[in-house]
C-alpha cells in the first residue's frame, strides 16, 4: 500500500512543481562560513550546514531538516537534549540508562549519531547545552559526508562562538525535586584581531525518581583569532564533569509497565556513575580568493566513565524482582582531523574532504549473576555494596578504530529552477579488538565502504522547492567500539541502509510561515539473525532486515505578528520484514506509528508572552519482541515569560495534568516512567 503511494505522490509533486514553475534567480554561495545557524523571522532562510556541509538555506536542502534555535531552547526552557527535541519530528528519546543522551531517529536506534560543529562527537554522556546555540536534526543516511552509521539521521549540535559584541548573561534556575542550575555567558573583543567566551554552569538535583540524584559542572572557554583578513583561527575547549545515579526503570507484568508510583526505584544506594568528559577543537579557515576557501578541523576528546548499577533482569512468580550488579569503568579517546577544500566555479560548488581518526576504548564489565531479589511493588534499598572490584569479569576488552576517508561532492546548479547534489565517501575503516579475557586474543577487520548520494531540488517558486534524495549508508559490527557477538568480528558484515525520500518545502504569509513534507523509506539490511540449522544456537546469519517507511510534516514561523508555532506530525511504519528470531511483521522498538506535537506562542505586550504545547504519541513497544507495550499518551506544557531589556523570567510547567506515562525502555523489564507535573523557574540576567 505504501509503496504505492510513494509511486503516485512523486508524479503528482512534479506534476505541481512543472505547472507552477516560473523563472527564479539564481545565486552561488562562495564564502564558506563557520558551521552556525542564527535564528531568523523567515524559517526557511535559516542557513543550515549539516545536510550538505555548505551553508544553505531549508528550502535548497535536499533533504528533510529540522532546527531548534537557540530562541526555542529558551522559549521551552529546555534543559537537555531530550527537552530541546522533544517537539522534532522523527525522533524519538530513548532511556539511555538513565545516565546518556540517547535517541531513536525515524525508528532506528542512534545512541552514537551524534555531531559537534559537524565532527564526529560520539561519547555516550549527557551534554549540557549551556555551549549549544543550534540543533539540526538531519534526516536519513548522511554517510556520503558523516562515515559510518546514521541509519535513521544524525544530530548535529552547533556550538556558540567569540564574538567582538555579546550580551553577557548569568542565568539562575530552581525547580521541582530540589533542582537547581547557575550559568555564565560572558565574552567579546580583547584586541580587533582577538575574540574571547567563557561559558561556564553548575547543574544539580534530585528527580521523580526515588534516590535518583545528579551533579554537573561545565567549562567552556573559546577563543577565535582573525589572523588576517583571509585566515582565521576558533579554538574551544569543553570541560564536563558529571555524578549521576544511573536508572533503568521499573519491571512489566503480564505486557505491560507494572502499576508503581513514577517514583518506585528498583536500584540501590550504592549506585552511581561519574563521568569526566572532556573536549578540544581547532578550526583553522583560509580563503584563497571569491572561489576557494580551506578550512581545517582538528577535534580531541576523551571521555571516563566509572560507575555501578543494580538493574532488572527478572520478574519472579513469587511477585519479586530479581537483579543482577554491574560494575562498568569505561574510557574512550577520540582523535578526529578533517580537511576540506571547497571550490565555486561556474554553476558548481565542489567540496572535497579528507578526514583521518582514531578511537580508542577500553570496556570491563564485572558483575553478579542474577539474584537480590526485591518487592515487585514496595522494593526496598537494603543491600551492602559489595567489593565492585572482586565481582567476576564478564568483559575485558580494548577497542581500536582507525578511519581513513575521502568524500567529495558537487552541488550544481543545472538551471534557474533545478539543482541536483552528487556525493559519496569512500571510508576505510580498520577494527581490532583484544579481548583480555581469551589471553589477549585479537579480532580484526578491515571494511572499504563506499556511500553514494543523490539529491535534485526542483525550485516551483522562489518560495517553494520540492525535492527527491537517495543514499546509502553502513554500519560496521564494531562501529560501537564494542563487539560482543558470537559470530567472529572478521565474518561480520556492516549493516547496510538505504534511503529514498521525496519531499515538498514552501513559504507562506509573506515568507513568515515555513512548512515541509517528507515521504521516507528505510530500509536496513544485513542484520544477524539465528541460524536454524545450529543446534547450539550461537551461530547468526546475516539476512535480517528492518523497512523504515513514513511522513514527516512540520510547520514553524509566524501565524500572525503576535503568534508563533511549531508543529509537527509523523507517521512511521516501522517493520521487521526478514529475521529467524523475531516474527515478520513485528514493529520496531521504541517506534509509535504516529506522534505529533505541537507549541504555540503568543505574545499579549512587549513584556509578556506566554507558550503552550502539546506531545502525543501512539503505542509503541519495548523491543521488537513486540511482548511488551507502552501504552500512547498525551502531555501538556505551559511557559509564562516576562521581559524586560536586561533580564527576563520564565515559568515553565511540565505535564499539566499530571498524566501518568510511560516515555522510554531499554529493554522488557527496565521501563522509564514519564515525569510527572513539574515547574521550573528561570531567571536570565543580561549586562
Amino acid at each position: 500500500m505504501y509503496v504505492k503511494s510513494f509511486s503516485l505522490i512523486l508524479p503528482a509533486l512534479l506534476s505541481q512543481a512543472y505547472s507552477h514553475a516560473v523563472m527564479a534567480q539564481s545565486t552561488t554561495q562562495n564564502d564558506l562560513p563557520l558551521i552556525e545557524v542564527k535564528a531568523q523571522s523567515r524559517p526557511a532562510a535559516t542557513r543550515v550546514s549539516g545536510a550538505s556541509k555548505t551553508n544553505g538555506s531549508l528550502l535548497e536542502a535536499p533533504q528533510s531538516i529540522s532546527v531548534v534555535n537557540n530562541e526555542d531552547l529558551r522559549d521551552r526552557a529546555a534543559n537537555s537534549s531530550k527537552d530541546a527535541l522533544a517537539y522534532t519530528p522523527g525522533i524519538i528519546a530513548g532511556q539511555g540508562e538513565g545516565r546518556r543522551d540517547e535517541f531513536y531517529i525515524r525508528g532506528f536506534y542512534s545512541p552514537r549519531e551524534t555531531l559537534l560543529d559537524g565532527m564526529r562527537d560520539d561519547s555516550l554522556y549527557f551534554r549540557d547545552l549551556a555551549t549549544t546555540d543550534t540543533l539540526e536534526v538531519i534526516k536519513g543516511a548522511t554517510a556520503a559526508l558523516y562515515g559510518r552509521g546514521a541509519a535513521g539521521g544524525l544530530i548535529n549540535r552547533i556550538t556558540k562562538k567569540p564574538q567582538a559584541r555579546q550580551d553577557n548573561e548569568i542565568s539562575l534556575a530552581l525547580g521541582s525535586n530540589n533542582q537547581r542550575r547557575v550559568s555564565v555567558d560572558a565574552g567579546g573583543a580583547l584586541s580587533n584581531e582577538l575574540n574571547a567566551r567563557l561559558i561556564a554552569a553548575y547543574d544539580a538535583g534530585d528527580s521523580y525518581r526515588n534516590i535518583v540524584d545528579h551533579k554537573r559542572t561545565l567549562l567552556a572557554p573559546s577563543l577565535s583569532w582573525n589572523i588576517s583578513p583571509q585566515t582565521r583561527l576558533l579554538l574551544q575547549t569543553e570541560i564536563q564533569r558529571e555524578d549521576h545515579t544511573p536508572d533503568r526503570g521499573i519491571p512489566s507484568l503480564n505486557g505491560r509497565a507494572v502499576a508503581v508510583d513514577a517514583s518506585t526505584f528498583y536500584g540501590e544506594k550504592f549506585d552511581f556513575t561519574k563521568t569526566n568528559s572532556d573536549l578540544f577543537k581547532a578550526r583553522l579557515e583560509h580563503k584563497f580568493n571569491q572561489q576557494l576557501s580551506l578550512v581545517n578541523n582538528l577535534q580531541y576528546s576523551q571521555t571516563n566513565l566509572d560507575g555501578v548499577n543494580t538493574r532488572n533482569r527478572r520478574v519472579n512468580a513469587d511477585n519479586t524482582v530479581s537483579r543482577q550488579i554491574t560494575y562498568f569503568p569505561i574510557q574512550q579517546k577520540n582523535l578526529v582531523n578533517q580537511t576540506e577544500l571547497t571550490y565555486a566555479i561556474g554553476n558548481h560548488l565542489l567540496l572535497a574532504g579528507l578526514e583521518l581518526s582514531q578511537q580508542k576504548r577500553d570496556s570491563l564489565v564485572r558483575q553478579t549473576g542474577t539474584a537480590y531479589p526485591v518487592d515487585l511493588y514496595r522494593p526496598q534499598q537494603l543491600l551492602t555494596a559489595p567489593d565492585f572490584r572482586a565481582l567476576p569479569v564478564a568483559i575485558d576488552s580494548r577497542f581500536n578504530a582507525d578511519t581513513t576517508a575521502l568524500y567529495l561532492q558537487d552541488q550544481i546548479a543545472l538551471t534557474n529552477e533545478w539543482d541536483i547534489l552528487l556525493g559519496g565517501r569512500f571510508d576505510q575503516f580498520k577494527q581490532k579488538q583484544t579481548n583480555r579475557l581469551l589471553k589477549n586474543a585479537v579480532s580484526e577487520r578491515t571494511d572499504n565502504l563506499f556511500s553514494p548520494r543523490m539529491g535534485l531540488v526542483y525550485k516551483i517558486t522562489p518560495q517553494q522547492s520540492a525535492y527527491f534524495t537517495i543514499s546509502r549508508s553502513h554500519q560496521p559490527a564494531g562501529g560501537d567500539l564494542l563487539y560482543t557477538g558470537s559470530n567472529p568480528l572478521n565474518q561480520v558484515k556492516p549493516l547496510k541502509t538505504d534511503l529514498q525520500e521525496i519531499g515538498l518545502k514552501q513559504e507562506w504569509l509573506d515568507k513568515r510561515l515555513y512548512t515541509s513534507i517528507a515521504l521516507f523509506r528505510v530500509e536496513q539490511s544485513n542484520q544477524l539473525t539465528a541460524d536454524p540449522t545450529d543446534l547450539t544456537g550461537l551461530r547468526q546469519l546475516q539476512i535480517g532486515r528492518q523497512r523504515n517507511q513514513g511522513l514527516e510534516l512540520e510547520l514553524q514561523g509566524q501565524l500572525f505578528s503576535a503568534t508563533q508555532v511549531n508543529a509537527s506530525y509523523t507517521y512511521n511504519d516501522a517493520k521487521i520484514v526478514a529475521s529467524n528470531d523475531i516474527r515478520i511483521g513485528n514493529r520496531a522498538e521504541m517506534t509509535p506509528s504516529h506522534n505529533a506535537s505541537l507549541w504555540l506562542k503568543q505574545s499579549f505586550s512587549k513584556n509578556w508572552s506566554a507558550g503552550a504545547g502539546i506531545i502525543a504519541h501512539s503505542e509503541q513497544y519495548a523491543l521488537t519482541d513486540n511482548t511488551v507495550r507502552l501504552p500512547g499518551y498525551a502531555r501538556v506544557d505551559l511557559a509564562l515569560t516576562y521581559m524586560q531589556a536586561r533580564y527576563d523570567i520564565t515559568l515553565k510547567l511540565n505535564n499539566l495534568g499530571n498524566t501518568r506515562y510511560m516515555e522510554s525502555a531499554n529493554n522488557n523489564v527496565q521501563i522509564q516512567p514519564g515525569a510527572p507535573f513539574n515547574a521550573y523557574l528561570v531567571l536570565n540576567t543580561r549586562f
